[in-house]
C-alpha cells in the first residue's frame, strides 16, 4: 500500500509538470497583446498607402522608400538583421525580357516533319527557359490544372515525365456562375504561371499552351514588342531571376499548329472540352506517333528589388534554431498613366502593417519564446509571389527548420468579425492551436476561401513541405481598384486579427513539437 501511494504521488507530481509546461506555452504575454493597438495599424497604413508611395510597384524607388520605412520600424522593435550586412534586406533579381535567336518549332509526324513560323504558329512564353528539346513526346493534359481542393486534376493517371505536355487557357466551366471553380471569376489555376510550374512538378520538360477551343483567334498571343507594329509599353511581364534549373521550355501556340497535335488522335478538342466542362472529369491522353524539336531562347534586362527580413533569436538552445515566420507582401500594383494611384490599402498595406504590430508585440515582451520567429515582407507578390517564391528556393536560415508560416494578406474590410483562415488542411495542429487561441479573442473564423490557396505569399512555404495558415477578410469590390484607400480600412479588426496571430505564433514557438504537416489533397 505504501509503494501504491508513492506511485499515485509519483504520477500525480508528472501530470502537474505536464499541465504546466502545457499553461505556460500556452500563456499569453498580456505585454504583447496590449501593444498591438488599432492607432498604430492605422499609421502603419496610412503611411505605406499614401498617394506619395505611388501603389508600391515591382520595383520601384517607392517601394524601396516602404522598405526603408519596414526597416527601421524592425530596427525600432529589437529584431536583429539576419544577414548582418544587408540592412534588413533580401536582394533579388527581376528581368525585362526580350526576345533572342533562335526560336524554332518543329512537328514531326510518321517521319515528316514540319517547320511553323514565330509569330504566326508560336510564341515562346515569357517565362520560358533558354533551350533546345529534340523529338520529344507529347501528352495532352487538358487545362493543366490540378486542383485537390476541388478534387479535380488534369494529370490524373497519365506520365509526362520527360514530356512535353498539351495544355489550354482557362479552366472548365468558366462560363458557368455555379462553377466550383469560384463561378465566372477566374481562380488561380487559370494562370499560366501556376500552370507551367504545375507542369514542371509533375516532370513535364516543356509546356505548349494553346487558347481555348472558344477562342476567335487563330494565332497565338504575342506581347513581344520585336514582333509588333504598334507594341504597348511594358506589354512582356516581368519575371522573378531564377536558376536555369528550375525552368522549363513554353510556347503559346495557334489554331494551326493546335490542330495539327490533334491530326489522325480520332479526338476532337472541343469536344474533349465540352465534355470537360459537363461532368469535371479529365480527359487527358498520350498523342501518339507524334514528337516536338523545340528551342526559345530570350535576353534580360535585370533589375534589382528586396524582402525586408527582421529576425528574433528564441532562448531555447535547441529549439532557436527552428523558426516560426510571419510576412506579408508589401507592394502593390502601380499606378495608371503614372497618375491614377492604386494606393493598396487593404491590399496589403494592412498586412504589412499587421507584421509590424506583430513583431512590436514579439520586441515588447520582457522574456522571449522558446523558438526564433523571422518577420519577412515580401516583394513582388503581385508580380507572381516572387519575393516569397526567392525566399522559399533562397532561405536564410534551412528551410526545413521553418515549423510554420503565418501569412497576412488583405486583413482590413468587411464590417465584420470574420477572418478567413485557408490553408487549415496543411496542418491540424496549427489549426486547432489558432482555434484554442481564438476562444480569447472571439473571432469568427471562416474555412470556405480554399480556391484561393495558391494566391499568396504562404503558397511559396507549403511547397517546401511546410505548415501555413493564411490569414484574409476576403475581397471587395476594391480590390486591385484605385478606391482601395486608406480610409475604408477598420483599424479595431486589423487589431483583432494582429492579436489572434502574436497568440497563435506564441503558441507554436514555444511548444517542443513542432506542428504536423499535411499535404492537401
Amino acid at each position: 500500500m505504501h509503494c501504491l501511494k508513492k506511485i499515485t504521488r509519483l504520477v500525480f507530481i508528472l501530470f502537474l509538470l505536464l499541465f504546466y509546461t502545457s499553461l505556460n506555452s500556452q500563456t499569453i504575454p498580456l505585454e504583447g497583446l496590449r501593444s498591438i493597438t488599432p492607432d498604430e495599424m492605422k499609421q502603419h497604413v496610412y503611411v505605406l498607402a499614401s498617394d506619395g508611395m505611388k501603389g508600391r510597384d515591382t520595383p520601384s524607388t517607392e517601394l524601396d522608400s516602404c522598405a526603408d520605412y519596414i526597416a527601421r520600424e524592425f530596427k525600432s522593435y529589437g529584431l536583429t538583421d539576419p544577414d548582418q550586412d544587408n540592412n534588413y534586406f533580401q536582394y533579388f533579381n527581376t528581368l525585362k525580357t526580350h526576345l533572342s535567336e533562335p526560336n524554332i518549332l518543329i512537328l514531326t509526324s510518321q517521319e515528316v516533319k514540319e517547320d511553323y513560323d514565330l509569330k504566326n504558329d508560336f510564341v515562346p512564353l515569357h517565362l520560358t527557359a533558354n533551350k533546345r528539346l529534340t523529338n520529344v513526346d507529347i501528352v495532352f493534359a487538358g487545362y493543366g490544372i490540378t486542383a485537390p481542393e476541388l478534387k479535380y486534376d488534369d494529370y490524373k493517371n497519365i506520365d509526362v515525365n520527360g514530356k512535353a505536355v498539351l495544355i489550354f487557357k482557362g479552366e472548365p466551366q468558366e462560363d458557368d456562375t455555379s462553377s466550383i471553380f469560384s463561378g465566372v471569376k477566374e481562380t488561380d489555376h487559370a494562370k499560366v504561371r501556376i500552370k507551367v510550374e504545375n507542369a514542371r512538378d509533375h516532370g513535364a520538360v516543356a509546356v505548349i499552351l494553346a487558347n481555348h477551343p472558344t477562342s476567335p483567334f487563330r494565332r497565338p498571343p504575342n506581347h513581344w514588342p520585336s514582333l509588333l507594329r504598334h507594341s504597348l509599353k511594358d506589354a512582356v511581364p516581368l519575371t522573378l531571376e531564377e536558376s536555369a534549373e528550375k525552368k522549363i521550355v513554353c510556347v503559346n501556340i495557334g489554331r494551326k499548329l493546335t490542330e495539327d497535335i490533334f491530326e489522325n488522335t480520332e479526338q476532337d478538342y472541343k469536344a474533349i472540352f465540352e465534355k470537360i466542362d459537363t461532368d469535371l472529369q479529365p480527359r487527358s491522353f498520350a498523342i501518339k506517333e507524334k514528337k516536338i524539336t523545340v528551342e526559345t531562347n530570350l535576353k534580360a534586362d535585370r533589375k534589382q528589388t528586396q524582402n525586408v527580413v527582421g529576425y528574433l533569436e528564441g532562448y531555447d538552445e535547441e529549439l532557436k534554431k527552428e523558426l516560426v515566420v510571419i510576412g506579408a507582401h508589401y507592394d502593390h500594383v502601380g499606378t495608371r498613366n503614372d497618375t491614377i494611384v492604386y494606393n493598396g490599402a487593404d491590399d496589403n498595406a494592412s498586412g504589412t502593417a499587421g507584421v509590424l504590430e506583430i513583431a512590436e508585440a514579439f520586441g515588447s515582451c520582457s522574456s522571449r519564446p522558446k523558438r526564433s520567429l523571422l518577420f519577412i515582407t515580401f516583394a513582388g507578390e503581385e508580380k507572381g509571389l516572387f519575393g516569397s517564391r526567392y525566399y522559399a528556393d533562397n532561405p536564410l536560415f534551412p528551410i526545413e527548420n521553418t515549423v510554420a508560416m503565418l501569412n497576412l494578406d488583405m486583413i482590413s474590410r468587411n464590417d465584420s468579425n470574420e477572418v478567413a483562415i485557408i490553408g487549415s488542411g496543411t496542418s491540424s495542429d496549427l489549426k486547432e492551436i489558432n482555434e484554442m487561441v481564438n476562444e480569447n479573442i472571439n473571432m469568427d473564423l471562416a474555412y470556405d476561401q480554399e480556391v484561393y490557396f495558391r494566391n499568396s505569399d504562404h503558397y511559396s512555404f507549403y511547397s517546401k513541405d511546410v505548415p501555413v495558415l493564411f490569414y484574409n477578410t476576403k475581397s471587395t469590390p476594391d480590390l486591385h481598384q484605385p478606391t482601395d484607400d486608406p480610409e475604408k480600412i477598420i483599424p479595431e479588426k486589423m487589431a483583432k486579427i494582429g492579436k489572434l496571430i502574436f497568440s497563435t505564433a506564441w503558441v507554436v514557438a514555444n511548444k517542443t513539437e513542432r506542428p504536423n504537416f499535411s499535404v492537401i489533397k
